[in-house]
């Protein structure tokens, strides 16, 4: 008789919390559907701007601190001696180059359909030689030049570039001497060949 009682509390209670159950569920389906229904009634010709507003414009033009400058780069130590030198040394071999080079114009000019192993042509072979030797101590210094980028490209990592940047302008100097000296030997050559 004890178990027939217990079930029966149980079928009471679940019979009395069922009401209550559907009365909470009714009433959460009504304010859902008084929230629908009050949003269809409410104005369509009144909606909050989209345009900027001042606030907006704020912070949209607000300027951040400008950056401190960066400090000034300075060479190393004895640098712009060394490139002072290395550029001197290939201006030289240059002037010594500019001055055979009217003396080896006139031999390949002289030498001109001339056949190899004649006088003129061995002459005009010989100036043009002299011109390849001026040039190659006018290339020395690129050596010098290629050693102090690759020192200089190392400590332009952890510092200053100054040394770097200085390195590639005497470098692009002594290349541009050397190129103008190899285009007139390449002339000189085809004129002889020719």
């Amino acid at each position: 008789m004890a178990t027939f009682m217990a079930r029966h509390k149980t079928l009471i209670a679940l019979r009395t919390a069922a009401p209550r159950v559907a009365a909470h569920r009714a009433a959460i389906v009504a304010a859902l559907a008084a929230a629908t229904l009050l949003g269809g009634c409410a104005d369509r010709d009144r909606f909050p701007s989209l345009a900027r507003r001042p606030a907006e414009d704020a912070y949209r033009t607000a300027q951040a601190a400008p950056p401190a400058p960066p400090a000034p780069a300075l060479m190393s130590e004895g640098m712009a001696k060394r490139l002072a030198d290395l550029t001197e040394r290939a201006r030289d071999a240059h002037s010594a180059f500019e001055g055979a080079r009217a003396s080896a114009t006139r031999a390949v000019s002289a030498a001109r359909g001339a056949p190899k192993g004649t006088e003129n042509w061995s002459v005009a072979s010989l100036a043009v030689a002299q011109l390849e030797s001026a040039r190659a101590r006018a290339g020395l210094p690129l050596a010098d030049l290629d050693r102090l980028e690759a020192e200089a490209s190392n400590r332009a990592v952890d510092g200053s570039d100054a040394d770097l940047k200085a390195v590639r302008e005497a470098r692009g100097q002594v290349e541009a001497l050397v190129a103008s000296e190899t285009s007139v030997i390449d002339s000189l050559l085809s004129q002889l060949a020719g």
